[in-house]
């Protein structure tokens, strides 16, 4: 229930560039709560329109690899 809560948008904003090519370069094959679950970890403590970016990416992977 914690993970679905809001952040405190006071975060740096920094995101783990290693992490998340880590993530993408699997993201077409993991299971929805896996996907749901990297995003938490990717997004914790970012500012809204940070996390939208990222949220924005992933969204377009997926988008890729149903197709």
């Amino acid at each position: 229930m914690r993970e679905t809560q809001g952040g405190t948008a006071n975060g740096s904003g920094a995101v783990d560039s290693a992490k998340v090519k880590e993530i993408a370069a699997v993201w077409g094959k993991l299971p929805e709560k896996e996907r749901a679950r990297a995003l938490v970890e990717l997004t914790r403590g970012m500012p809204a329109k940070d996390r939208a970016v990222i949220e924005g990416y992933f969204k377009e992977l997926q988008k890729k690899s149903n197709k």
